[in-house]
């Protein structure tokens, strides 16, 4: 174990840990008070704490210990008060028992009411609120009779005597039990639909980048498709020397040898072909989505290459824009075609000012779908235009490293294009950028 992990301090929590930090924080909070509707009648902040607390760091609690912790610890923090302000020992504990025993019953309730606290409903968390509130709050009351104190709930009886009768006591309780309840059922509802936000956007982020993950392994099927043609080739070829070789009667041995070699280049053929279909296999069921809207593909687009920039996005600026939405089944295709162009720009404004912006627009035109990406980097040269589209031709250099571009990303475009019936269209004059435009039958594109 290294030094670092001997170092690192351990944050769990156990449940007394737990109880603690509860009877604190209510202890605490208790303080905090307002009085309304009469003099003398007062609302804490605790009251709606408490079984927000309970209900999130107590989840597996089925019995009433934190009750029991936090009227120690919310009686201890008043009678501490008293103290200080001159009260007796023993009127100070009288004073604050009926605390106490507002949190005690609350939890006893709370455990009645609710047995498992992960999966019970937003409705009945509520009612249970409400019910645990109003009986401990009756409960305080009926313990502080005669002792002009305040309870837990923060109900003051005044000189002994309600501030008013029982049965509007009674309703003032049941109201302000209510009014609690909602509070802190509310609370812990928008909580929860936070967490379950949080984990859509985190879903959500995940399908993006297996998206992403299955386009790119799409496009380079394309070339490992390619590299078996040209694989194809060699082996026949191979055979024809062989053959040939024999016409010449030359020695066996050297026939031997070019059958060899064809023999050789169909094994790696193969090998090739089995790595293709492995490579099928795992995209082809990957993403499982048949269809996707133009604008969550662009917003897949734009994250993505915001993602590349990194830093860099100060200063090349990603502009998308879809001219009327609408649901596609070829989004793989359309992904890699539009990411192709969109890094082919941003390495343009790259390797000349360094600063720029790439302008990706999607748009219907008729029957066809028009895609179209701008920069204003520093143009392509013409004697470039005419092997723009050739595999293996780039015009990315880094003097530092010396390291050329695969020169694949243009091709494959054009490759996509063409397996679409499509075509694409380059203008550009060195120094005013490049414009690409893609012409995609909208049938082909929507999979019809």
């Amino acid at each position: 174990m290294s030094v670092q992990a001997h170092m690192r301090p351990n944050l769990h929590l156990t449940a007394w840990h737990r109880r603690l930090i509860i009877g604190a924080a209510v202890a605490l909070s208790s303080q905090l008070y307002l009085s309304v509707w009469a003099e003398g009648f007062r609302v804490s902040a605790a009251a709606i704490l408490y079984p927000i607390l309970l209900m999130t760091m107590m989840r597996s609690s089925h019995l009433p210990d934190t009750g029991w912790v936090t009227g120690l610890c919310v009686m201890a923090v008043r009678i501490a008060l008293d103290l200080l302000s001159g009260v007796p020992v023993l009127h100070a504990l009288r004073l604050e028992f009926p605390a106490g025993v507002f949190y005690l019953c609350y939890d006893c309730l709370l455990c009645l009411f609710i047995r498992d606290r992960r999966s019970v409903s937003h409705l009945r968390m509520g009612a249970a609120f409400w019910v645990c509130d109003f009986c401990s709050n009756a409960l305080n009351l009926f313990l502080s009779g005669g002792v002009p104190a305040r309870t837990a709930g923060e109900a003051v009886l005044t000189n002994g005597l309600p501030a008013q009768d029982t049965g509007g006591m009674i309703l003032s309780l049941a109201a302000l039990a209510l009014a609690r309840a909602l509070a802190a059922a509310v609370a812990l509802w928008a909580a929860w639909y936070y967490h379950q936000l949080l984990l859509r956007q985190e879903h959500e982020r995940r399908y993006q980048r297996l998206f992403l993950m299955t386009a790119e392994l799409k496009n380079e099927l394309y070339f490992l498709k390619k590299d078996s043609e040209d694989i194809e080739g060699v082996m026949s070829r191979a055979y024809q020397l062989y053959e040939h070789l024999g016409e010449l009667e030359v020695p066996e041995e050297e026939r031997a040898l070019a059958l060899s070699i064809a023999r050789e280049v169909h094994e790696i053929k193969k090998d090739n072909l089995r790595i293709i279909r492995g490579l099928e296999g795992e995209v082809a069921d990957a993403y499982d989505q048949e269809q996707l809207r133009l604008s969550d593909l662009l917003r897949i687009l734009e994250d993505s290459t915001r993602r590349v920039l990194g830093e860099g996005r100060q200063n090349i600026r990603l502009e998308c824009w879809c001219g009327a939405d609408m649901e596609i089944r070829e989004h793989y295709r359309l992904l890699s075609v539009m990411k192709n162009l969109v890094t082919n720009a941003v390495e343009a404004i790259q390797s000349g000012s360094g600063k720029g912006t790439v302008r990706a627009e999607i748009r219907p035109e008729g029957e066809q779908l028009v895609l179209t990406v701008r920069d204003d980097g520093p143009g392509i040269p013409p004697r470039a235009m005419r092997s723009l589209f050739q595999v293996g031709y780039s015009t990315k250099f880094d003097p530092e490293t010396g390291n050329i571009g695969r020169g694949v990303g243009l091709s494959a475009v054009k490759f996509l294009v063409d397996e679409l019936g499509g075509t694409i269209q380059v203008d550009s004059q060195p120094g005013q950028g490049a414009l690409f435009t893609v012409k995609l039958p909208l049938a082909a594109v929507r999979g019809e």
